[in-house]
């Protein structure tokens, strides 16, 4: 009986949540979400052109991750929509794997998808389960930087599917440093170096946001940059930061990647992240 009513009360919840404003949103949420000691699950299932994605979803932020797939980033969607089947995708700082599910489903499409943060990466797995994507979707509890070494995810927020957090040094989008609510342990890597100790199947399409570290990434992944079996790349950069920006440009451009198109959604042209962009890149042939 109490099952029940606990699936009952979840179900009505749910609803509201669709239906009423952002105010009632956030109390529904409260509702859902009683202490940090327990949370109920919702599960939502997202249509999409190629078939429902399932997303376990924690609290508001992991269930608008799930809710935004196909609106937060649509030039992310339409790149993903270029794969070929046969190919390989890294999504590195895949969070709860939004996007690392869209590309696996119902396609022939491997996926390694790389999240560090232990919340973020228990959310990611529950997800590649509910999808039955575990043969085609590996997510891998790894961070990107420059040279290997086992240092601090200096975190914003600890939330599940919470954002805002970096490798090493604790540096925002926006290139300020911040003051981490949490330093969780992880281990790291440069991509050559992850490639040269593990042999994983190598990308063709490589994707990363890690809001903050971008240029240390590209710095420890020369070598992939520049082999030809890399076909395309989308990195989250902030046009802010001239100087940074340009740079890795740059020096993606000289591994010879060509600059195709700087997007982002109109979700964010004028709010706090509106000098955001995903730079995309395809090989120059």
């Amino acid at each position: 009986m109490k099952s029940f009513l606990r699936r009952h009360a979840v179900a009505v919840l749910r609803s509201a949540l669709r239906c009423g404003g952002e105010r009632w949103h956030r109390i529904v949420t409260e509702a859902l979400s009683p202490g940090d000691e327990h949370l109920y699950q919702v599960i939502e299932r997202v249509p999409t052109s190629r078939g429902d994605v399932t997303f376990y979803c924690l609290g508001d932020t992991a269930r608008w991750r799930a809710l935004s797939l196909l609106t937060k980033e649509p030039e992310t969607i339409e790149w993903i929509d270029s794969f070929s089947d046969g190919d390989t995708f890294w999504d590195v700082g895949a969070n709860v794997g939004v996007y690392s599910l869209y590309a696996a489903i119902n396609r022939r499409i491997r996926v390694l998808a790389f999240e560090p943060s232990a919340a973020n990466y228990f959310l990611l797995n529950r997800n590649i389960e509910l999808n039955k994507l575990d043969g085609i979707v590996q997510g891998l509890c790894v961070a990107f930087s420059d040279d290997d070494r086992i240092d601090a995810l200096n975190m914003l927020s600890t939330g599940l599917g919470g954002a805002l957090s970096s490798f090493g040094e604790p540096i925002d989008p926006f290139g300020k440093t911040f003051s981490a609510r949490f330093r969780q342990g992880a281990i790291g890597f440069s991509i050559d170096a992850f490639i040269d100790h593990f042999r994983p199947t190598f990308p063709n399409h490589l994707k990363i946001d890690v809001d903050g570290i971008e240029d240390r990434i590209i710095a420890g992944a020369q070598r992939t940059l520049a082999d030809g079996r890399l076909k395309s790349l989308s990195i989250e950069l902030d046009s802010g930061r001239v100087e940074y920006t340009n740079s890795v440009v740059a020096r993606v451009e000289r591994a010879g990647l060509l600059l195709m198109a700087r997007r982002h959604s109109d979700m964010i042209e004028s709010g706090e992240y509106k000098s955001i962009f995903n730079y995309q890149f395809r090989r120059n042939e």
